[in-house]
C-alpha cells in the first residue's frame, strides 16, 4: 500500500554504520495493512469514533492515515481489526496533513506491573 505523504524512496547507497542511526524511535517498526478505530475517552468530542488506515506498528506506538484530524495530546483507546491486536489506550503524539487526509501517529501507555 502506498501512502500519498510518503518521502520518495532514496537511491541506493553505503549502510551506514550502526552507531549513526538516524531514527529517533526507540522501538522498530513494522509495516501494517488493516484498519483501527481510534475512539475519544476525554474532552468535548467525548466517544467519538475515527476510522483509520494503518500504516506501520511498533510495541510503542503505530502510524495511520484518517479522513478526519486529532488533536495531538488528545487521550484515545485505538481498536484493531487484525486478530491478536488487543485494544491499546494511548495519547496522539502527531497529525499532520497527508494527501487528501491525515497522518496520525499515535504512542500507547505502557503498562506498569501492579
Amino acid at each position: 500500500m502506498k501512502i500519498a505523504c510518503e518521502l520518495p524512496e532514496r537511491p541506493e547507497q553505503e549502510e551506514a554504520p550502526r552507531v549513526l542511526r538516524f531514527e529517533q524511535r526507540l522501538d522498530d517498526r513494522w509495516p501494517m495493512e488493516g484498519a483501527a478505530t481510534l475512539f475519544r475517552l476525554g474532552g468535548e468530542r467525548f466517544g467519538e469514533m475515527i476510522g483509520m488506515r494503518m500504516i506501520d506498528f511498533s510495541l510503542r506506538g503505530m502510524g495511520a492515515t484518517s479522513d478526519t484530524p486529532v488533536e495531538p495530546g488528545a487521550v484515545v483507546s485505538v481498536g484493531f481489526s487484525s486478530p491478536g491486536y488487543p485494544a491499546k489506550r494511548g495519547t496522539v503524539a502527531s497529525c499532520l496533513p497527508c494527501g487528501k487526509g491525515y497522518r496520525v501517529g499515535v504512542m500507547f501507555e505502557s503498562r506498569l506491573a501492579a
